[in-house]
């Protein structure tokens, strides 16, 4: 798993991204982990869905194209919930409310850098 910083719209965060970048770490996800602070996230890619069964915390995820831009924002999804993008190459995994807070919109570019 690789630690990088988040740039939005070609301005670099506050914030750090860790990113999953093989089967074993995009299938764990967010299962198992502690609840991140809102200047965490993680990346699964090469990622079009996700599912929330047995978390316990609700979060926001977003899933971006091969650009980077964000298709389709799912704020605060509960546990026990499955959501997909046809489109999207890769998901952000945040704590709810951390998509709001940052102001990420569809539209907007994230990456790692």
């Amino acid at each position: 798993m690789m630690i990088h910083r988040v740039e939005h719209n070609r301005r670099r965060l506050p914030m750090q991204v860790r990113v999953c970048e093989n089967g074993i770490e995009r299938g764990r996800g967010m299962l198992l982990r502690r609840r991140p602070d809102m200047r965490t996230a993680l990346l699964l890619r090469p990622c079009s869905a996700i599912h929330t069964f047995g978390m316990t915390w609700s979060m926001d995820v977003l899933f971006c194209d091969a650009d980077g831009r964000i298709v389709k924002l799912v704020e605060s999804l509960r546990p026990w919930r499955v959501a997909r993008h046809p489109d999207a190459c890769s998901v952000w995994e945040l704590r709810a409310g951390a998509a709001a807070l940052w102001g990420w919109r569809v539209g907007d570019r994230i990456c790692p850098c």
